[in-house]
């Protein structure tokens, strides 16, 4: 071999090996940057939530999580007492890393020590929400990161219009009324509205109670799931009841002519509410998911799909919308928010009373 094919030999092998460093350079670069942008790529954070409108909620809330941050989200889903249960027996070996609870079970992970205190200054879009929605169980413990209420519903078609609470002692109700369980998340409420329409004060239990026992002839069943009065409604068997505004969506779309109405009494408010789990692995991930429900595209896409209330008070809605959710100053304004604690404090007593009515 000649000297000059050694030398073009040379450079060729040289060429080479110089443009697979580089590459190996950029595409070492290019995972940097990568991570640097998806830190949390391959991680997976398991969230404790209600299966209602599961699907609108994987399109609205998870899934874009998902791309957004490259990780996998497990959900375990059931009922507010279920996953309380579940969560408490695993206290020494948690998995949930984001918990959803109503109210009453946001306050009772606190006292259980099953739910850890948040970080204002990991959330950016908490100064966007609601005063109230920030805190509202106290040391930052939970965030309301939707509003509610409860309200009464009625076919048209079928019975008297209502206006009150006392208008579910009307004859024409007797045996197709359904009110929430006292164990549910608006059960207790049931009571204190009974109170006020009869006895002129929420304090007035005594005469709630009363009223209770008394309109228990007329119902048909009290129901332990949004879901379950949805399907009492579809099948006729039920023609008025307290409904929580979440439901609402489901409930229009039946196709019946059911109308909502605002009590003279006024409304039930609450706020559904998010904490990070004690023990948890991935804070930082979790902060970012509480950052995520507060944002305002995800805001904006549940109220539009009419799954949850905005808290966020730059949210706009188109009338048609805004009038199926808890949503504007006047009806915000209606709201009556009771106190969780007072609540948890006659919990035993009141299920002991709802015992003795609806077993005897």
């Amino acid at each position: 071999m000649n000297k000059s094919l050694k030398v073009f030999l040379y450079c060729i092998i040289l060429s080479c090996s110089v443009s697979l460093v580089f590459a190996a350079g950029v595409e070492e670069e290019g995972a940097a940057e990568a991570a640097e942008e998806m830190p949390y790529k391959g991680q997976t954070l398991t969230v404790s939530m209600w299966g209602y409108n599961m699907d609108l909620l994987e399109k609205n809330v998870l899934k874009p999580f998902e791309e957004k941050y490259g990780v996998k989200i497990v959900t375990e889903t059931g009922n507010n007492s279920a996953r309380f249960t579940k969560m408490v027996a695993r206290k020494d070996n948690p998995i949930v890393d984001i918990v959803l609870f109503a109210g009453a079970y946001s306050y009772k992970a606190i006292q259980e020590g099953i739910v850890k205190p948040y970080d204002p200054g990991k959330l950016q879009n908490l100064a966007e929400i609601m005063e109230p929605a920030r805190d509202p169980l106290g040391g930052r413990y939970a965030i309301g990161y939707t509003i509610q209420h409860l309200g009464l519903c009625y076919r048209s078609d079928k019975v008297k219009p209502i206006k009150s609470w006392k208008d579910l002692f009307n004859e024409d109700l007797k045996g197709f009324l359904s009110i929430p369980q006292l164990t549910t998340t608006y059960g207790p409420t049931i009571i204190y509205m009974l109170s006020k329409a009869w006895g002129g004060s929420y304090d007035a239990t005594d005469v709630g109670w009363a009223k209770l026992e008394e309109l228990s002839d007329s119902i048909l069943t009290a129901y332990a799931r949004s879901s379950e009065l949805q399907t009492l409604l579809q099948q006729e068997e039920v023609y008025a009841a307290p409904y929580a505004s979440f439901a609402w969506g489901n409930i229009s779309a039946i196709g019946l002519p059911i109308v909502s109405v605002i009590p003279e009494e006024g409304l039930v408010g609450s706020f559904s509410m998010v904490s990070i789990a004690n023990g948890t692995k991935n804070e930082d991930l979790a902060h970012l998911y509480i950052d995520h429900l507060l944002s305002y595209e995800v805001q904006l896409s549940e109220a539009m799909d009419l799954v949850d209330s905005p808290v966020r008070g730059d949210i706009k809605l188109p009338e048609d919308v805004a009038g199926k959710l808890t949503y504007g100053e006047d009806l915000i304004r209606k709201l009556h928010f009771f106190s969780q604690k007072e609540m948890a404090a006659v919990e035993k007593e009141w299920i002991e009373k709802w015992n003795r009515i609806f077993t005897k």
